[in-house]
């Protein structure tokens, strides 16, 4: 019998002290028979190095001494890692125990990204009954790559809810994949999101292999809505949008910028609810009348679930025609995952002919 292919868990943190131990543990309690953990610290000015040592030999660490942000502190420490794939596990988030496992199972040769959804945890670990991404059930290589055509936006995982192949890391390297002006400005994720579909095959596990932590520290605070919200997001969206770019003109790929911001239905949200909360006086506002074309464009000729593009250009209507307090109403029952209705739920279960995310019960027992 061959060798097991082996993992290497890379927490990257900085002064996550509060939630670093939880996060290294889970990265240790891998039930795979082949798996190492190395903890990269961003220079932090919590407790954070103190916890790191009390881990002795469990881990190895790089223990950085300025501060450069996520990719500079990721590419400081995958090209040590002893294994070919990797998980980079962002330290407030957590591992189920069996997540090297079950990506190994499905791992082949020509596989540089497997995905899967997470489990929303709050601050004390416990889970609030939400797990995302849903992905299609026939989502393969090819339509990921067509949907960042399109619109720049494929179905893919926030960072911790993804596995790299060692070889992506490096051809991308190779490739001046990370040659930016301010790497400070990007997520790994996104990075990698833009590139893997083009140097070889995504897999798709459609069960939860992570949880996501919702806290107060949280880049794009989940749990609140506020126009300071949705414009991260949006300029996040325009900084991978403009890279997506940069990188299909280098591969010699057909492009086209504009019409992508204008045909993805995440931009198109974001941009409707910073004009929806923006204050009165902003004159950046863009028009309503002209969002809502782009909006239904784009939900027209978006690929989902029929039921489940009905009811968000419907979402998407009702906020763009309402008053603002209403608008409001409608934007946290979408966006506020936390006290999202238990209605809601399962209208979207249903509507994409699929069981309510109930993959969370089972998690209870393995997070602290």
């Amino acid at each position: 019998m061959s060798e097991p292919l082996g993992v290497s868990i890379i927490v990257v943190n900085y002064n996550n002290e509060r939630f670093l131990a939880a996060a290294i543990d889970s990265a240790l309690g891998q039930d795979h028979p082949l798996c190492e953990v190395v903890v990269v610290d961003d220079c932090s000015t919590d407790n954070s190095r103190a916890i790191i040592a009390r881990y002795g030999d469990r881990t190895r660490s790089v223990l950085r001494e300025t501060n450069g942000h996520q990719i500079a502190a990721l590419n400081s420490a995958w090209p040590l890692a002893r294994y070919p794939i990797l998980i980079f596990l962002d330290s407030d988030d957590l591992l189920l125990p069996h997540a090297a496992s079950r990506i190994t199972a499905g791992w082949s040769a020509g596989t540089v990204k497997a995905q899967f959804p997470l489990v929303s945890i709050d601050k004390a670990g416990r889970p609030i009954g939400h797990v995302a991404p849903k992905y299609p059930s026939n989502l393969n290589t090819a339509m990921i790559r067509e949907a960042l055509l399109h619109s720049s936006q494929s179905p893919s995982s926030p960072g911790s809810g993804n596995a790299y192949s060692r070889s992506l890391l490096e051809r991308v390297d190779e490739d001046d994949g990370f040659d930016l002006d301010n790497l400070r400005d990007y997520w790994m994720d996104n990075i990698l999101e833009c590139n893997a579909p083009f140097y070889g095959d995504i897999v798709t596990i459609h069960e939860p292999l992570a949880c996501y932590r919702m806290h107060d520290s949280n880049l794009f605070l989940p749990n609140t809505i506020d126009h300071a919200r949705f414009v991260r997001m949006s300029d996040t969206f325009a900084l991978t949008l403009n890279y997506f770019a940069q990188r299909c003109r280098k591969w010699g790929i057909p492009f086209d910028p504009t019409a992508a911001s204008n045909l993805s239905p995440w931009l198109l949200d974001c941009r409707l609810v910073m004009t929806k909360l923006a204050p009165s006086n902003d004159t950046s506002r863009e028009p309503i009348s002209k969002i809502l074309y782009y909006g239904l464009k784009a939900y027209i000729g978006d690929k989902g679930p029929i039921g489940v593009r009905i009811v968000r250009a419907l979402w998407f209507v009702s906020v763009a025609l309402s008053p603002k307090r209403l608008a409001s109403w409608l934007i946290a029952l979408r966006f506020r995952v936390a006290q999202r209705p238990r209605w809601v739920v399962l209208l979207f279960a249903m509507l994409r002919k699929s069981r309510p995310p109930h993959g969370w019960r089972r998690v209870q027992k393995t997070t602290p």
